[in-house]
């Protein structure tokens, strides 16, 4: 568990345990009939939560979780590093992406987003049947799962079957959580097929990228 993941339960716990005694002193007041006491006790008990969940929220938020620090990219790893920003005329020399239908390798293309940690994807592939072609990560070292329950819906691009190599996903984005600005990591990616007539899920293909995460 990462430090922002840490403060945002001890907000939650905080804010659980506030409602709590705001609703044992209500009781309490409203028992004894104390309607103006009882009162001003609902009040101030919105005001502090009011005052306090802002700063709370906002500090559990942008607290950095150093998980690129903790995992250091291995030495001699081999990674390719997500192109420039797709849209951007500062960065024309990485469009188009030199695409080989011999080599898988350029099959699935990285861009930057407009921030750090946010991404575009291309992919690529032979003939496929109709069905769902979506991201998996991981990071290396260790193979955590890159929040998949964001990553695999947020990816998610359907398709119609194919019958020769061609480009099947197009500027589609994602974000990764997991990590801050500039705090550099080794992410496994995974492109998978799901068929749209029997369900079934087939990994195509894998290739690692250095990346960062996006600084809610």
């Amino acid at each position: 568990m990462y430090l922002s993941e840490v403060l945002s339960n001890i907000l939650s716990i905080f804010l659980l345990l506030t409602l709590y005694a705001l609703l044992f002193s209500q009781i309490i007041l409203l028992c004894e009939k104390k309607w103006g006491k009882a009162l001003i006790s609902f009040l101030g008990a919105v005001g502090v939560l009011v005052i306090l969940w802002f700063p709370l929220v906002m500090a559990a938020m942008s607290a950095p979780d150093f998980f690129g620090k903790k995992h250091p990219i291995p030495e001699g790893l081999e990674f390719y590093e997500p192109l420039g920003e797709r849209f951007s005329l500062s960065n024309t020399k990485d469009y188009p992406a030199e695409i080989d239908s011999l080599n898988p390798e350029t099959y699935l293309q990285l861009w930057n987003d407009a921030q750090g940690g946010m991404y575009l994807y291309d992919f690529y592939y032979p003939s496929l049947p109709s069905g769902d072609i979506f991201l998996r990560g991981y990071e290396v070292t260790k193979n955590i799962p890159l929040h998949l329950e964001r990553l695999e819906p947020y990816s998610t691009v359907s398709i119609d079957s194919t019958a020769t190599f061609s480009q099947l996903v197009d500027n589609k984005n994602f974000t990764l959580y997991y990590g801050d600005w500039g705090d550099f990591y080794a992410a496994r990616f995974e492109v998978w097929h799901r068929n749209a007539a029997t369900g079934e899920e087939t990994k195509l293909l894998e290739k690692i990228y250095r990346v960062e995460g996006w600084m809610r």
